[in-house]
């Protein structure tokens, strides 16, 4: 998968790219070695992904993976769909790999063209 980077050059701007899109109980993954999407699992029944998940192209997180993402959207996307973001907030996630924790930060970003979140600058609840 050839991007330009994650970043708009003069803006607050990132992209995202979407493995798992909102509302599905399919869990997919990107695959680097074949470009290709896998299915990695599948919830439950009744059990959906709130939220679109992905990466951000070109970095590198402490678990060896690029830095993960959640993407509030107006409506799903879909596996590959390339989102500009901006983000308002992370999530700080530590897992056991390979028998060592290690961080596994989420960020929070919200589709800059979003209707139902165009407003939201932070995911912290108005004091």
């Amino acid at each position: 998968m050839k991007l330009p980077g994650p970043y708009t050059a003069g803006t607050d701007e990132i992209q995202a790219v979407i493995e798992t899109p909102k509302n599905s109980r399919n869990k997919y993954v990107y695959d680097h070695e074949t470009g290709g999407f896998q299915l990695k699992r599948s919830l439950p029944a009744g059990l959906v992904f709130p939220f679109d998940f992905g990466f951000v192209p070109f970095t590198l997180a402490e678990d060896g993976d690029p830095l993960d993402i959640m993407v509030l959207t107006d409506a799903p996307t879909f596996p590959g769909c390339i989102v500009k973001c901006r983000i308002i907030g992370v999530i700080k996630v530590e897992q056991e790999k390979k028998g060592e924790n290690v961080r596994n930060d989420r960020i929070i970003g919200v589709h800059t063209q979003s209707r139902l979140f165009h407003s939201v600058n932070s995911w912290k609840k108005p004091e």
